[in-house]
């Protein structure tokens, strides 16, 4: 099949499904979305057009999304994705919609007209081609769509031309743990529905950082894609059919039952940061911190973290959304001309231990006090992760005193307990 045809093909499929029944108000919709990590007070916030049951994952879990930012949602379909993302950002901030589909641009904005939404608008593309302008987007967020697309390095290189110095994106999608069996690989079914055309993990991960991006995490969430099931229950009066009287949720269950999709691909989790450079770091908005001339004193900032299974916690099946937001900020602080060092207690307890300080914190208050924010060896917050207008004081030279207030361990040499 040729790269227009599959475009055709995938349009055809997902304008069938605009047009038909499938929505929030579905019982079976609902339970996929639910299955891929959205939450019911998430769901209950959604106009009915908005959720068709098409996601695989839930990405506003990892973007970390701030008041004021530009967010894009890349494939938004029925705009489920960007109307949460519109309450993050607030009025001050900007949620845009990219989809090719005339269709699920129609479901989208008549669900944004329910909602009286101003801070969202829609644009028809496709996601290898953005109508935005360079350096302009805070955060790219996109859900079960980048699988779809044939040149997923054009995409990632596109994501990053658009992504501000340090921006950071945020993906939900289908990944491979092994290759497909042949017959599932030229199923239609199976690429429309996000199976063949999905790649393998390492595959991915190796994709973006060709693209430019850097800090690369590709999680499998194990969330069970057996899920999408439940939608095909529903039959042809839940969703368009085509000419052999099956729905695209039907199609896919019927590939689903023809191997162990779970054996086989994986609903993953991704994040990476746009590596900023010096001479456009002004770009962010934060406090107009100036970029380290030679002038000024690079500033050491360590950070030592609660046991994770990574580097950076940006990983496992639930995602503190605080983490991202604070590996941005360091990547940031990095690209101000800052040393960043970050220790995890559970790959890197001997740094714990040769910090005097940091010691006797642990020694006194246990895991309690973590984590820990030290700029030039000298503590300035525990126990919260600072933000980035915090972290860009105490480099600026602020008196930690004056931002975050650090608690002191009680009790002498023993803790709190007063005894020995």
């Amino acid at each position: 099949m040729s790269k227009r045809m599959m475009i055709d093909d995938v349009r055809d499929q997902y304008a069938g499904v605009a047009k038909g029944a499938l929505s929030n108000e579905s019982t079976a919709v609902r339970s996929i979305a639910s299955a891929f990590g959205y939450s019911q007070d998430e769901l209950n916030q959604l106009p009915a057009e908005a959720n068709m049951g098409l996601s695989c994952g839930n990405p506003l879990a990892l973007a970390g999304i701030r008041e004021g930012e530009v967010v894009v949602d890349l494939g938004c379909g029925g705009g489920m994705d960007v109307f949460l993302a519109a309450r993050s950002v607030g009025s001050a901030g900007r949620v845009i919609g990219i989809d090719m589909t005339t269709e699920m641009l129609e479901r989208a904005r008549a669900g944004q007209q329910k909602l009286g939404l101003t801070n969202v608008e829609f644009h028809q593309s496709t996601i290898d081609k953005l109508p935005l302008p360079d350096n302009s987007v805070d955060c790219v967020i996109s859900n079960c769509v980048i699988n779809l697309v044939s040149d997923k390095l054009a995409v990632f290189r596109e994501i990053l031309r658009v992504l501000k110095p340090a921006g950071r994106v945020a993906l939900s999608d289908i990944a491979l743990k092994q290759e497909l069996p042949s017959e599932v690989k030229q199923s239609v079914e199976a690429y429309v529905g996000c199976i063949s055309g999905a790649v393998l993990i390492e595959e991915y991960r190796s994709l973006l950082e060709q693209a430019g991006f850097g800090s690369v995490v590709v999680t499998d969430t194990g969330a069970d894609l057996n899920a999408y099931a439940m939608a095909s229950d529903s039959g042809c009066c839940g969703g368009a059919c085509d000419s052999e009287g099956k729905s695209l949720h039907d199609g896919l269950a019927s590939v689903m039952q023809s191997f162990d999709a779970n054996a086989y691909a994986a609903s993953v989790r991704v994040h990476a940061l746009k590596q900023a450079s010096t001479g456009s770091v002004n770009t962010i908005p934060v406090l107009n911190v100036q970029p380290i001339s030679k002038e000024k004193t690079m500033k050491t900032v360590q950070v030592y973290d609660k046991p994770m299974c990574c580097s950076t916690g940006v990983c496992g099946p639930d995602v503190d959304p605080v983490l991202p937001k604070f590996a941005a900020d360091l990547d940031w602080l990095k690209n101000q001309g800052h040393n960043v060092e970050r220790y995890n207690l559970a790959q890197q307890p001997q740094a714990f231990i040769e910090n005097k300080e940091i010691h006797h914190l642990l020694s006194t208050a246990g895991t309690d006090c973590l984590p820990v924010v030290a700029v030039d060896g000298e503590i300035v917050s525990q126990t919260v992760y600072p933000s980035r207008e915090d972290l860009a004081g105490w480099v600026a030279g602020v008196p930690a005193k004056q931002l975050l207030p650090v608690a002191k361990p009680s009790g002498g040499c023993c803790g709190t307990s007063g005894c020995c």
